[in-house]
């Protein structure tokens, strides 16, 4: 085995030229092999194939994508009528505005107890939320 000496360039790097789209496209769909979410147009084009009546098995395969990635964007269409990601992480159970109601209850009456605030957001916003909530 022969060992390169310092100073002398090493093997040549080939970069794919940006006017073959076919590659690019091949590259993309590699890359996506390797991740747990589609591209936005990806998103778009299988939900609009599973609307379709295509079987989610059946589009995983023509994507190349693990069909149990494709379950997931199903089900979070179904639920949110929306296929773009979003943030990551759980999922907020009170909005700003709720946080800000409550912020108010405690500054006017801050002797109020968990249940008696959330009770009060209740009967202000109309959405019940838990007493755990409430102590975070």
């Amino acid at each position: 085995m022969q060992r390169l000496k310092k100073g002398l360039p090493g093997p040549m790097l080939r970069f794919a030229s940006s006017d073959s789209s076919a590659e690019s496209e091949k590259a993309k769909a590699e890359s996506m092999s390797r991740r747990n979410h589609f591209h936005h147009e990806v998103r778009w084009r299988s939900v609009g194939m599973l609307q379709a009546g295509a079987r989610q098995s059946a589009v995983a395969r023509e994507l190349n994508e693990l069909r149990s990635v494709l379950h997931r964007l199903w089900n979070h269409y179904q639920r949110d009528q929306n296929a773009s990601r979003s943030g990551s992480g759980r999922r907020r159970i009170m909005s700003t505005a709720d946080t800000r109601c409550l912020l108010q209850c405690v500054r006017r009456q801050g002797t109020l107890t968990a249940r008696q605030l959330a009770s009060q957001l209740y009967v202000a916003a109309g959405r019940s939320i838990p007493r755990q909530t409430v102590l975070c």
